[in-house]
């Protein structure tokens, strides 16, 4: 059942990333409020199921603490990158959150890894910068702000991954997911001071949409929770399938806007950069 359910966990992601790629274009100007409504919205849904399920006080709040500063991380990063960065850019980086999970199980667990294995994980990181190549700066388009943001996103969620999972043996599914987000709620409050209200408008399509990235974002928490507590690495690695870099390509021909305008060839050049990237990720998870 976990391995099921980190497949609607990479779904969810791919859909996730497109709403909000399209809302950061025209709904909500500032990333800091898009963070605070994005999870706020997704908070209701996430104590109500979580109180059902007889989540209550933890008996080991380090875990959980790290999971809540792994998760700030991750919000803050990821949100900042993918309001610069084309979809089909950042959605093959979610490869680099398993070499990030891998290492983690080297270091933390006490896990082996062959010469191959190895070999696999070079290869992901070698393919990551024709993932984020353009026309004008080429692959030093890599080493942007906005793109080494995204890979630190990655890395954050690698480590949310490891300390939900030992959150979960702690304290329970239930408790975890209680205040993994609450406390993440709670770090992200702050940062509403840099939003510039008076460039802020709202309307009934804006609350449509954080209602469904709210959605999103329960079923996100509610299943990975659930999976990274079962099979931390596998799961990972299904979860990064970069299913937003292709649906932002099968609806650009419905949304163009969802593309930069690129030649075809940047594009060629980033999906063979995601092939490399995903079938190295697919192998290494069956080493």
């Amino acid at each position: 059942m976990d391995i099921w359910l980190a497949w609607v966990a990479a779904i969810v992601t791919g859909v996730e990333a497109i709403v909000i790629k399209m809302a950061s274009k025209s709904l909500v100007r500032s990333p800091w409020l898009f963070n605070i409504l994005w999870l706020g919205f997704a908070l209701p849904a996430i104590i109500v199921l979580a109180v059902l399920r007889g989540g209550g006080m933890p008996e080991a709040w380090f875990p959980i603490i790290l999971t809540a500063l792994s998760s700030f991380g991750f919000y803050v990063f990821y949100t900042l990158s993918i309001y610069k960065l084309d979809v089909t850019t950042i959605s093959p980086l979610f490869s680099i959150r398993t070499v990030t999970a891998v290492i983690l199980g080297l270091v933390l667990l006490g896990e082996s890894i062959s010469a191959l294995g190895i070999a696999l994980m070079i290869a992901i990181v070698a393919a990551s910068p024709l993932t984020s190549f353009d026309e004008k700066l080429k692959f030093r388009a890599f080493i942007r702000r906005h793109t080494l943001l995204a890979v630190a996103a990655m890395i954050s969620l690698a480590f949310m991954g490891y300390y939900t999972n030992r959150s979960v043996a702690a304290n329970g599914y239930s408790t975890t997911i209680l205040w993994q987000d609450l406390l993440t709620f709670v770090l992200l409050l702050p940062t509403i001071r840099l939003v510039r209200f008076e460039h802020e408008t709202f309307s009934r399509k804006s609350v449509f949409v954080f209602v469904a990235l709210g959605l999103c974002s329960f079923l996100y928490t509610a299943t990975t929770t659930y999976a990274y507590a079962h099979a931390l690495s596998l799961s990972s690695i299904i979860v990064s399938l970069p299913f937003s870099m292709i649906l932002a390509w099968l609806l650009s021909f419905r949304f163009p806007e969802l593309l930069e305008k690129h030649p075809p060839r940047v594009y060629a050049i980033r999906f063979t950069g995601a092939a490399v990237m995903v079938s190295s990720a697919i192998w290494l998870s069956l080493l």
